[in-house]
């Protein structure tokens, strides 16, 4: 099996070490240390802190992306689909919170950094496409009856997968909050469903 090259290690011990302490309480001499390299060598191969942040972020994306791809197949109905990334959501919130602890600390810091803020709207809107494509298809849609645009129903979708993720993150033992995702269904479910 080959080694990891220097920069994956770099990379890989960012990603740990953010997940561990966040990126505010994190040093290049953490992350070197943690790599087993010379602080030197995450310039070399990334510049600065924000340039191996910016790699992180696309290592989070291509993450979730990955997982996305895992779980939808192409023979599941629209509507399955959806209850689909509700489940994946579930369960990447039980077995790997180190993802969704980089990626909010992103969020969080690209309110403040222009190259970030781009790069974490541009795995935001890759997400968005991918629900409004897989999920909230013209036939759906149709089936929901309203005047909503697939779009704007995907983002209300992932605006409360997303802030599901927050709680849960800030109250992990509360199993209701993760449960709470199932839910969401009720979109998937206009006009069969009715509340009271």
């Amino acid at each position: 099996m080959l080694e990891a090259s220097q920069q994956e290690k770099i990379l890989d011990a960012a990603y740990a070490v953010i997940a561990r302490e966040g990126y505010t309480r994190t040093s290049l001499r953490q992350i070197a240390q943690e790599a087993g390299v010379a602080v030197s060598q995450i310039s070399y191969h990334y510049e600065n802190k924000e340039g191996l942040l910016l790699a992180v972020a696309r290592r989070v994306a291509n993450k979730y992306y990955d997982y996305m791809q895992l779980y939808l197949k192409p023979e599941m109905s629209p509507r399955e689909k959806g209850e689909c990334i509700i489940r994946l959501y579930q369960e990447v919130l039980e077995n790997d919170t180190d993802l969704f602890r980089v990626m909010y600390d992103l969020v969080g810091l690209a309110l403040w950094s222009e190259p970030l803020r781009g790069k974490v709207r541009e795995i935001f809107a890759g997400i968005l496409d991918k629900i409004t494509a897989e999920v909230f298809t013209a036939e759906v849609m149709g089936e929901l009856g309203k005047s909503y645009s697939p779009e704007t129903i995907a983002s209300l979708f992932f605006s409360g997968i997303f802030g599901i993720g927050v709680q849960s993150l800030l109250n992990p033992g509360n199993k209701i909050i993760t449960e709470s995702l199932d839910a969401l269904n009720v979109i998937l479910k206009v006009g069969e469903v009715k509340l009271t």
